[in-house]
């Protein structure tokens, strides 16, 4: 096992690293947030989409044919006219709808107005989330590059192999931290030749030119042309035997 000095090290800079990461969780954070506020902006079309103004004026139709209907047989059963009755339906009718779409027509625009103030509010969150964002991101890359200079054993490119260089201490496969940096890559490298001869590359296979391939190859419908004449062939010479038979 390596000695308390190195241990103690190396988990000063994983203390380091702890940091770093609270930095990238900030700025991941920060950015998710931005795209949730962005679902909350709607243009027009959204807004009147979810309104369904075409569902609520049948529904208000239906409403005003009733009323309608029920006026008409009031007035019907006191004038004893059906004309008057019919009259009355229709007008009162007629009325009802015309109130009901202007007052729905004022409830949408109600509806965008208030969306636009919220996509101005949403906007405006946005924006500040922006700035943060530069200002997390530039607070990262500030302490990465502090990074670079305080973690003097170790490229940063292994940040996130600490805990095997860990382990490679405390499994006394190496006395110092440069040594345990060492055993990693041993270890990496050893993994991907391993990789590579158990999985090796295939070859790519790149098309020829159509003029080059022709060349090669042949021209393939000649060689069907030729196959069907062969077979067209065979065929009669077939018959003829079979005939000379009968």
């Amino acid at each position: 096992m390596a000695e308390t000095t190195e241990l103690e090290r190396l988990k000063q800079v994983k203390e380091y690293f702890q940091r770093y990461y609270q930095f990238e969780d900030a700025v991941a954070v920060n950015q998710q947030n931005k795209e949730y506020l962005k679902t909350y902006i709607h243009n027009d079309f959204d807004v009147e989409d979810e309104f369904n103004m075409k569902q609520k004026i049948t529904r208000f139709f239906g409403y005003s044919a009733i009323i309608g209907l029920v006026v008409g047989l009031l007035v019907f059963a006191i004038s004893k006219m059906w004309l008057v009755g019919a009259i009355t339906f229709g007008v009162v009718t007629c009325i009802l709808i015309l109130v009901s779409a202007y007052i729905l027509r004022i409830r949408l625009n109600d509806a965008k107005n208030a969306q636009r103030e919220v996509n101005e509010g949403i906007k405006e969150q946005i924006a500040n989330l922006e700035d943060r964002d530069k200002l997390l991101i530039r607070q990262r890359d500030d302490y990465y590059r502090g990074l670079q200079k305080r973690v003097d054993f170790m490229s940063l490119d292994y940040m996130d192999s600490i805990d095997q260089i860990e382990e490679i201490l405390v499994n006394g496969e190496a006395e110092t931290c440069e040594d345990a940096v060492g055993v990693l890559e041993q270890k990496m490298l050893l993994q991907e030749m391993t990789s590579l001869i158990s999985n090796p590359a295939q070859p790519e296979v790149k098309p020829l030119d159509p003029t080059k391939a022709k060349e090669m190859f042949g021209d393939p419908l000649e060689v069907i042309r030729e196959n069907r004449k062969k077979h067209k062939k065979d065929k009669k010479a077939d018959s003829i035997f079979a005939d000379w038979q009968a």
